[in-house]
């Protein structure tokens, strides 16, 4: 391997077909042109998928709906996390919540509770949002 990294030599050629001595600007400037063309691609990706004004409008308003929901029936702060405050969520990514309590009376009744609010919620004609398919799902994170 010698002095130059992990690139192997034959006969002291570079993959590239130079000798160490020889890494001319051309080279130099053939590298800096595919890293230019990679961030192009990259940046043309990022725009297609992060989130427009509109749809994070969207997504915080639906999300503060939710906390108002739960605050309202567990009388305790509701932080979104994760993928939505970091603004890396895609199109159809879920927001998630977080409900913190030092009450120890809704331990054991908080889930059902919420799942009634929403569910009443499903059916009220006049709701913020149409609330849908209320399901309550067990899960380790």
């Amino acid at each position: 391997m010698g002095d130059h990294g992990v690139w192997p030599q034959l006969n002291g050629l570079l993959p590239n077909g130079l000798l160490p001595e020889e890494m001319t600007n051309a080279a130099q400037m053939r590298d800096a042109d595919r890293w230019l063309k990679a961030e192009v691609q990259t940046a043309e990706l990022i725009a297609r998928i992060q989130p427009n004004p509109s749809s994070e409008e969207r997504r915080n308003a639906v999300a503060n709906y939710v906390q108002r929901l739960i605050t309202d029936c567990l009388s305790c702060p509701v932080f979104t996390f994760g993928s939505v405050p970091l603004k890396t969520y895609l199109p159809d990514g879920d927001i998630d919540l977080t409900a913190f309590s030092d009450n120890e009376n809704i331990k054991d009744t908080w889930a059902a509770t919420v799942c009634a609010v929403l569910e009443r919620e499903e059916k009220n004609e006049n709701a913020e949002f149409r609330v849908k398919e209320v399901k309550y799902i067990q899960a380790e994170v």
